[in-house]
């Protein structure tokens, strides 16, 4: 599986054991499906890839990731009337996917709390199950007994104790965590050359905790109302163990696919 993404491999890939990673973006800018293609991406690198969605349920990401190799939108998929074309296009990926090295273990975690959540993440990886976890996303991370007694209604220091959960998680077992996270209501309105970190939902913890801080923006399409356009900006604002920076790459929504155009 190679998605052409030749700028991640140069900027972030792979991730170093006890690394945290983030990549932040506003709503409907696709970081689901970014999360989606780098777990792929290190399944078929022999990692074991444990992803947490507090959202989607399995059955769904098994369906966005049909589409995503077959390039059949998952309207198509679901309409139960598929074209001999597309059949042969379904029956021709599932050897591919299967004959990855690693894996992707899909954890629905609805209303989990951070803490249960790195409970099973510590008993995966003691299993021997989970060489890298992929965290989408922070914001919909249950609320602990712990924490409303510690923090009460403030969101930010709640978050700030999930990212140190994770961030404690990620340098005790020496394994990589990537973690989705949202942009602040300012941030989501800001143009993507005055974008940074600070934009973050909660920056502070985040940026400080993180070893790379990824951000994601695209611009309205001018020609479809309420649509965003396929260009991605990407910025790599925080890199601790490398080179910061900005790329251009191209996302297929209906696909949940993302390919590279150009590096600068």
């Amino acid at each position: 599986l190679d998605w052409g993404w030749d700028s991640w491999n140069r900027l972030i890939d792979p991730l170093d054991p006890g690394m945290l990673a983030v990549v932040s973006a506003g709503d409907g800018m696709g970081k689901t499906i970014y999360a989606e293609c780098l777990a792929e991406h290190w399944a078929n690198k022999k990692n074991r890839v444990v992803f947490i969605h507090y959202e989607l349920n399995r059955a769904l990401m098994l369906d966005r990731r049909t589409a995503r190799h077959t390039g059949i939108p998952r309207r198509n998929l679901k309409s139960g009337q598929l074209t001999q074309d597309e059949k042969r296009r379904i029956a021709f990926v599932r050897p591919k996917l299967l004959a990855w090295e690693g894996c992707i273990n899909y954890l629905h975690t609805p209303g989990w709390t951070m803490e249960k959540t790195v409970t099973e993440m510590r008993r995966l990886k003691a299993e021997g199950l989970c060489d890298v976890v992929v965290l989408d996303y922070l914001e919909k991370t249950g609320t602990s007994r712990r924490q409303l007694q510690m923090f009460g209604s403030n969101s930010n220091s709640r978050e700030a104790d999930n990212v140190e959960q994770l961030k404690n998680f990620a340098e005790s077992t020496e394994t990589p965590v990537l973690m989705l996270a949202q942009m602040s209501k300012a941030g989501k309105s800001q143009s993507f050359d005055n974008l940074d970190r600070t934009d973050m939902r909660g920056a502070g913890e985040k940026s400080e905790k993180a070893n790379i801080v990824v951000l994601l923006h695209r611009e309205k399409d001018k020609d479809r109302a309420g649509e965003y356009s396929p260009i991605v900006n990407v910025r790599v604002d925080k890199n601790t163990v490398g080179a910061t920076g900005n790329f251009t790459q191209y996302m297929h929504p209906e696909c949940f696919s993302v390919h590279d155009l150009e590096a600068e």
